[in-house]
């Protein structure tokens, strides 16, 4: 009798044992741990609109994916010490992804291949890398969009002109790629003559005194094109300053309040729009599906389009020039 209880008992223990066991794993499933992903833009500099319009777009993802993700970014786009130093701030928590807009095409490589072999999925977003380290490139095809703003800057031209090129960072991806689009059209015309292209840190204010430079030093030139939004914005005022806009024809790149000003006053002929909304959201998407073992698309292309005051209120037009993000 005392044996037959013994094993009614070791029974009845061993039941409950795999019903416990079978209620933890259906937990764990009904329960699923959100996914980490840490988001590591060119700057947190908040003046600049085009990564603020970024990161609403990771923010909506992450919500629709359920994910949990952290934004960090350097102080400012030629720190690119301070942006190694994040990445690997960044794998020494183990996020199931981590999202990089590259501030060096070189530098950020040997990271970025230690990122990969430690099992982390990496997506590049805006601006790539010198390897092939990345699950996934979501960004705009700057070579194209270069090729866009060189044929506006044809259009605006008549007769012999020189042309000067203000550019961000040095060894940034979407830099190489639009000054190489750039000269590609420009290049093919004999009454055009390219000046070297100039480099402003990425500072608005450099931007401003370089373009200032420029015109007073090449009393001749006629087309300046800005690169990004501080880039195009420094330039603008100092064409403002000099009361130079009826001469000097800028063409610049993404969508700033202070850029859509510079359009409707004349100050810039046309600028080429991204999607930062659209980028800062596929990125995430991506990240999800490629830990989830999912096959991805080796590149996004998140479009550009040239905007001039012509077609700035058009209704489509207006939804990517102020494109709402649920605040």
């Amino acid at each position: 009798m005392i044996v037959w209880k013994h094993k009614w008992l070791s029974g009845a223990v061993a039941l409950l044992l795999v019903v416990g066991c079978l209620v933890y794993w259906i937990n764990g499933f009904s329960e699923k741990k959100a996914l980490e992903v840490t988001v590591i833009i060119k700057t947190t500099d908040d003046s600049v609109e085009f990564w603020q319009v970024l990161i609403d777009g990771v923010h909506e993802a992450a919500k629709e994916f359920d994910a949990n993700v952290q934004v960090w970014g350097s102080k400012t786009e030629t720190d690119v010490d301070e942006q190694i130093s994040l990445v690997e701030k960044a794998m020494r928590n183990r996020p199931d992804a981590i999202v990089l807009a590259a501030n060096d095409f070189d530098r950020l490589v040997p990271i970025s291949e230690k990122a990969r072999k430690s099992g982390i999925k990496l997506i590049i977003v805006d601006s790539g890398i010198n390897s092939d380290a990345a699950k996934s490139i979501v960004a705009t095809d700057n070579v194209k969009a270069g090729r866009e703003a060189g044929q506006a800057m044809h259009q605006e031209l008549t007769g012999n002109a020189k042309v000067a090129i203000i550019s961000y960072v040095k060894n940034a991806a979407s830099h190489i790629d639009r000054e190489k689009g750039v000269r590609e059209v420009l290049g093919q015309y004999p009454n055009i003559e390219l000046l070297d292209t100039y480099y402003v840190e990425g500072s608005e204010q450099n931007a401003y005194l370089k373009a200032k430079e420029i015109l007073r030093k090449h009393t001749d030139v006629l087309g300046i094109i800005g690169l990004n939004e501080p880039t195009t914005v420094g330039a603008g005022r100092a064409i403002q300053e000099l009361e130079l806009k009826e001469r000097v024809k800028l063409i610049g790149f993404d969508s700033s309040v202070n850029e859509i000003k510079l359009l409707e006053e004349g100050v810039m002929k046309a600028t080429v729009i991204q999607r930062p909304f659209q980028m800062g959201y596929l990125s995430i998407k991506t990240a999800m599906e490629a830990v989830k073992g999912k096959k991805v698309s080796k590149f996004l292309d998140t479009g550009s389009l040239v905007i001039t005051k012509q077609n700035m209120y058009d209704e489509e037009n207006q939804k990517l020039l102020f494109p709402f993000v649920g605040k």
